[in-house]
């Protein structure tokens, strides 16, 4: 198997290329933003520059979406306490949200004194996305994910919000920089405001995705996302980890610390009820874990060494069949769990590169 020689990626990553010397196409495509990531002073500024070109104008300054998980809890305690903004919160429920999260979110927006909304999907359409997403895509992330940036880009602007800000982590967006809808977001904030066109670049991100889809379900999910929506009234979309160090132990133990946050040991994605089923179908198909891309973004960019990187790898490998999450998330979609796992066996052997 071919291995990029600078990251971890193989060639078990999709539409990847390599350069003469055996460099993968995501470290040439990170390396065209590289300085821009580490120059920390200009970062700052244009952080700055956003939340004061907002700050006061609008009924709040920014929505945040907040999951219960560790990385929105901790960009909400930011936006309060560090750029006193007046936030307001919401959590789309997105028919695998977990009873702890839950009570996190409502024990946190309570302690932080912040507005927060429970957005609610129609079950029936839920059901029909995300049984599409598994027959298409073998995973029903791909439908959460549309359904998760479409909403909030359209709720901050249903709410009055100046900015719609979120808090992935860098290896999330940059895993697949220079091939992937969010590279498009990244750019644009890597600029100030005034060079930005938001209508254009939100349309453009949105149909994007959207050409994926099957037209009657994507007409359907659009009348309800769009409801009452001036779809060229847009707020940017903004990630407080693109501007910002990231270090997810300091910021769990910060929180642990300093707020009402509370999980045990495995809090990573607790806040989703079929987590594993989706993640140990996606190694079956790819043969290999879903964070190696990830990952690979932690190496090149010098976070971590590629002995500990592979550790990190390994420790996330599906060792034994998560059977009740399998189970949970076909009967939700309708499907048998049998099917599943054999078309993603077939994949795996025949079909991906």
């Amino acid at each position: 198997m071919k291995k990029c020689t600078r990251c971890l990626n193989d060639s078990t990553v999709r539409r990847m290329s390599y350069d003469e010397n055996g460099v993968c196409s995501y470290c040439r495509s990170y390396d065209t933003i590289s300085s821009k990531l580490s120059d920390k002073a200009r970062l700052e500024e244009l952080f700055c520059e956003r939340i004061e070109n907002v700050r006061g104008k609008y009924d709040y300054d920014a929505a945040l979406g907040i999951s219960g998980g560790k990385d929105s809890v901790f960009v909400l305690h930011e936006l309060i306490n560090r750029y006193n903004l007046k936030v307001k919160t919401f959590t789309l429920l997105n028919g695998f949200f977990s009873d702890a999260a839950r009570a996190n979110v409502d024990r946190l927006v309570k302690e932080f004194g912040v507005e927060h909304e429970y957005i609610e999907i129609d079950s029936a359409l839920l059901k029909r996305f995300y049984r599409y997403s598994m027959k298409h895509w073998l995973t029903p992330c791909v439908a959460c994910s549309y359904l998760g940036y479409a909403a909030m880009i359209n709720y901050t602007t249903r709410i009055n919000a100046g900015l719609c800000i979120h808090g992935r982590s860098p290896q999330q967006m940059l895993r697949y920089y220079g091939d992937d809808v969010f590279t498009s977001l990244i750019d644009a904030g890597l600029k100030s405001v005034s060079e930005i066109d938001i209508s254009a670049l939100y349309k453009e991100l949105l149909s994007s995705i959207e050409s994926r889809m099957d037209g009657n379900l994507l007409s359907d999910v659009k009348s309800m996302l769009y409801d009452g929506i001036e779809q060229s009234d847009f707020r940017e979309f903004v990630s407080y980890f693109l501007y910002h160090d990231y270090d997810e132990q300091s910021i769990v133990e910060f929180l642990r610390r300093n707020t009402g946050w509370k999980t045990d040991e495995n809090y990573d994605h607790y806040d989703c009820r079929v987590h594993n089923a989706a993640h140990y179908i996606y190694q079956c198909a790819e043969g290999r874990p879903h964070c190696l891309p990830e990952i690979s973004v932690l190496v090149r960019s010098g976070k971590i060494s590629k002995s500990d990187g592979i550790r990190l790898i390994e420790s996330e490998r599906y060792l034994h069949k998560p059977y009740e999450e399998i189970e949970l998330l076909c009967d939700t979609v309708e499907l048998k769990p049998t099917p599943i796992l054999l078309k993603a066996a077939i994949y795996n052997r025949f079909i991906k590169k």
